[in-house]
């Protein structure tokens, strides 16, 4: 039996599993769903959703396209997270029982209520004139400005305890295509077009019922034309500078987007790329000054239909590819390199964009540097082993280090973003054989004005001193002493001599600079981490460890560590304690 703990693992059998949590598989999520609700007197009314699986495409036009307008490029690859989408246009029926439960009888905007039951969401104003214009309950919800689409989402996510959205634009140009490349998601062509759409050629000049054309490859009914479709994000009239990983348009802007052609459209506004956005005529039936943010007065060309998150949505930014093996971040408070230049070093030239410091130094942060089993390294560091990377459709990368002569293992580590200051690093390990006592040892080599080290211990943050060691080991506990002296630390090159300190109380430790300014917060679940190690305060490496796993690996199975690096400008010890509390709630989640 091993000193560490033992991990049982997982069996080969369901290693595949793991990529789940790299990236929401689309075979653990239902295909479709049916959403039901109930109206004010208690009547049912249902739709249909339908999950988009995510991926890449091509977004916008190219420029020799017929009909394209400058404002549908310039073109570029843009990733998109799975996600459900309704398979129709929202209806009247659905949008005057949130009418009737939300409106309110003086016409007078109060801003929507969060986190309140249904009945706090504040709904429209009355509408001037009538708001069907003289459709059925089947016929698309029209009328309303995107502002009345936004809160009927809000609506129906408190009816139904789902998260409903409109859809961003990406994800909409995404799904209208699916999977084609060409103009008109239904081909090359417009010789098909009666077949899917409602238009200027075949609609006698009105709207007609959802899904009553054919739906296209993805199942989606009306992606081209019947009405536009209000989708997220604010007009822009170019995708330079834009996002290329679930982008959501500019932050701010006068005007939304609304995709999808009409039943008044020529055919060229059909095409998967076209583009429009609200304009001021759209507004000329409201005799209101100022006009509504509700309304838009017998304006039968715009309606929407919904969007569902997957939850746990990852709401962290996202690397990007650059180039060279890479992989690029920009999180607005953090920049620099996860791979520099394709070798495994984990984040390099980090810097703190508010303060304009670098933070990292050597070799990078977060980066998995020895690897031990019982008396044994193997190799000289992870980082000089060939490895693969690949970047998942939720932002995060995993990297992959491949069994190999000395290595009879395959090790894994999955880096993803939950903000803007926080990493999570979770790390695999597959074992060909009985690994011993493992060990992966995960480096974080801060900058030198990042000078002192704090570990916690069971009587708080104790400062590593150079009066107690040049280099200091805080185990777990006394069960991985011996496991720490076993000679794996012997080994050449670089062997190094710990100073056993304290045991540590929490897994837990931070480094900070003797002024102002952001510091760096390590930490992992207590049952992943054996041992904290620094040198001394001041000494020239200013580096942290964590010594990840510390137990048997049984062959043919695969165990997993997590860890966590949060940069923060809040270095008391009580700031970095609920940060670590925070963490320990995450994982509970």
């Amino acid at each position: 039996m091993s000193r560490g703990r033992l991990f049982v693992g997982l069996a080969a059998a369901a290693v595949c599993g793991l990529f789940v949590q790299f990236a929401i598989a689309a075979e653990a999520l239902p295909k479709r769903y049916t959403e039901t609700v109930s109206d004010r007197l208690g009547e049912k009314m249902t739709f249909d959703m339908v999950l988009i699986d995510g991926g890449r495409f091509t977004m916008g036009s190219p420029d020799d396209e017929a009909g394209r307008k400058p404002d549908e490029g310039p073109q570029r690859e843009v990733r998109v997270s799975p996600f459900y989408l309704c398979t129709t246009e929202m209806t009247l029926k659905f949008f005057l029982a949130y009418y009737e439960e939300t409106s309110r009888a003086r016409a007078v905007h109060v801003e929507a209520v969060e986190g309140k039951d249904v009945d706090a969401i504040t709904g429209p104003t009355p509408v001037f004139g009538e708001l069907t214009m003289g459709y059925s309950p089947n016929h698309p919800a029209i009328g309303g400005t995107w502002h009345n689409a936004v809160t009927f989402c809000q609506w129906l996510s408190k009816k139904t305890g789902r998260t409903y959205r409109l859809p961003t634009e990406a994800e909409w140009e995404y799904a209208a295509r699916a999977g084609g490349t060409t103009a008109f998601a239904f081909g090359a062509d417009k010789d098909n077009v009666d077949d899917y759409a409602w238009y200027a050629d075949n609609s006698d000049g009105e709207v007609h019922a959802v899904a009553s054309k054919k739906p296209n490859a993805w199942g989606l009914y009306d992606m081209a034309g019947n009405v536009r479709e209000w989708v997220q994000d604010f007009y822009a009239a170019s995708y330079d500078g834009a996002n290329a990983v679930n982008p959501k348009g500019p932050e701010s802007g006068a005007v939304h987007v609304a995709r999808g052609g009409d039943y008044d459209s020529p055919v060229e506004e059909l095409r998967s790329a076209a583009r429009a956005f609200e304009e001021k005529w759209w507004r000329s039936g409201d005799p209101q000054i100022p006009k509504s943010r509700w309304w838009l007065p017998n304006m039968d060309i715009v309606g929407f239909r919904v969007a569902c998150s997957i939850e746990p949505e990852n709401s962290g930014p996202a690397f990007e590819p650059d180039g060279k093996g890479g992989f690029t971040f920009d999180t607005g408070v953090l920049k620099g390199t996860l791979r520099s230049d394709g070798k495994s070093v984990g984040l390099s030239d980090v810097v703190h964009v508010p303060s304009g410091k670098r933070l990292d130094r050597s070799m990078g942060m977060m980066s998995h540097y020895r690897v031990f089993t019982k008396g044994t390294r193997h190799g000289t560091a992870a980082w000089d082993w060939p490895s693969e990377a690949q970047l998942g459709d939720d932002g995060a990368v995993r990297v992959t280090w491949a069994k190999a002569d000395g290595r009879p293992f395959e090790l894994a580590a999955v880096y993803r973003w939950r903000d803007a200051v926080t990493l999570d690093v979770e790390t695999f390990v597959t074992a060909a054989e009985t690994l011993e006592d493992f060990e992966s040892f995960v480096a974080v080599y801060c900058d030198a004005f990042l000078a002192s080290p704090y570990v916690y211990v069971n009587s708080g943050f104790m400062q590593a001193r150079q009066a107690a060691g040049d280099w200091q080991v805080f185990p777990r506990g006394n069960d991985v002493v011996e496991m720490i002296q076993d000679g794996r630390w012997e080994k050449e090159p670089h062997p190094v001599a710990w100073t056993v300190r304290p045991h540590f109380g929490q897994a837990l430790a931070f480094r900070k600079g003797a002024k102002a300014g952001p510091g760096v917060v390590v930490m992992a679940p207590p049952q992943d981490c054996f041992a904290i190690s620094t040198p001394y305060s001041g000494e020239s490496h200013y580096s942290l460890y964590l010594s990840l796993f510390g137990g048997d690996v049984a062959a043919g199975t695969t165990a997993q560590a997590k860890a966590r690096l949060v940069i923060t400008t809040e270095t008391t010890p009580a700031a970095i304690g609920d940060l670590y509390r925070g963490y320990l709630k995450d994982l509970g989640r």
